[in-house]
C-alpha cells in the first residue's frame, strides 16, 4: 500500500534531494553547499530553513558530509561512517 500523506511527500522530496546531491558528488567532490541550497530552493520551492533541515537529516543518515566552515558538501568515505 502506497502512502500519499505529508510524511511520504517529505520522504520523497528528501530522496530526490539526496539523489541530486549524489549525482553532483559523482561528477565533482566536494560541491558548493550554497549552490546546492540555491538549486534545491529553485527546483523544489522550499525555504532555505527547510532545505537545511533536510540536509541535516540526510547527513545524519550518512548520505554525505556537510562542511559549513568551507561551504562544501563532501562524499562520506567508509572510514568516516559510524563515527
Amino acid at each position: 500500500m502506497v502512502r500519499h500523506d505529508g510524511a511520504e511527500a517529505k520522504r520523497e522530496r528528501m530522496e530526490q534531494i539526496s539523489r541530486k546531491i549524489q549525482a553532483a558528488l559523482y561528477i565533482e567532490n566536494p560541491i558548493s553547499l550554497s549552490k546546492i541550497v540555491a538549486q534545491v530552493e529553485y527546483d523544489f520551492g522550499l525555504t532555505k530553513t527547510r532545505i537545511r533541515e533536510y540536509l541535516k537529516t540526510l547527513q545524519d543518515l550518512e548520505r554525505f558530509k556537510i562542511d559549513e566552515a568551507n561551504n562544501q558538501i563532501r562524499k562520506v568515505v567508509e572510514a568516516e561512517k559510524h563515527d
